[in-house]
């Protein structure tokens, strides 16, 4: 499948994942406004999992910003991002980033994501990844799916083994999150062990 890429505030491609319940797509500075209302209802709940948020982490310039970095790593085939969204009302509810695209031998990238958390344990993240999941094997053609989580995120823990994910290891001061070097439980799936869930 090859993605085509149209004029809008930044270059993203014409490209979106859908079910009954989810839709995914590329941010647009039109999603500004209700990206920065969910993102400051969660800060408390979402922060500790994720690297350490600037002083002013809702303005409409660090959003500009933030689209044109993503931008430039859909175009280099670095990274993809996805904004996750209720079909039913358009509601934006989380978030979906595909990292560390690697070609060449390797075939493979990390998964990272965040939900809002009046919309956890409703299956709307297990959805999007299994969405996420047919987009990384059937058009991007990888081999393999990575993820990691912080020890004590049972819940995302409990989403990747559900999708298909197999536990891996724990990785010591993996990645720097809200300031600090915190451990990590590794997890991936390759494609020989990926079954597709049946979503409509």
């Amino acid at each position: 499948m090859l993605l085509s890429f149209k004029k809008q505030d930044t270059e993203f491609p014409d490209i979106s994942l859908q079910c009954a319940r989810v839709l995914m797509r590329p941010p647009t500075l039109a999603d500004w406004p209700e990206w920065a209302k969910v993102r400051a209802a969660n800060q408390d709940h979402i922060q500790p999992f994720e690297p350490q948020w600037p002083s002013e982490p809702f303005t409409q310039d660090l959003f500009k910003r933030r689209l044109a970095r993503q931008s430039r790593e859909w175009e280099l085939e670095h990274a993809n991002a996805f904004l996750i969204f209720k079909r039913d009302d358009g509601q934006l509810i989380g978030g979906m980033n595909i990292n560390n695209i690697c070609r060449g031998a390797a075939q493979y990238a990390s998964l990272g994501y965040w939900i809002d958390q009046d919309h956890e344990g409703q299956g709307y993240m297990a959805e999007s990844l299994t969405l996420t999941l047919r987009y990384c094997f059937e058009t991007l053609g990888l081999h393999r799916v990575n993820a990691s989580c912080l020890a004590h995120n049972m819940r995302s823990r409990n989403v990747l083994v559900k999708a298909g994910f197999q536990e891996e290891g724990r990785a010591e001061k993996y990645l720097q999150i809200n300031g600090q070097w915190q451990d990590h439980i590794l997890f991936g799936l390759p494609i020989e062990h990926w079954e597709d869930d049946e979503i409509s």
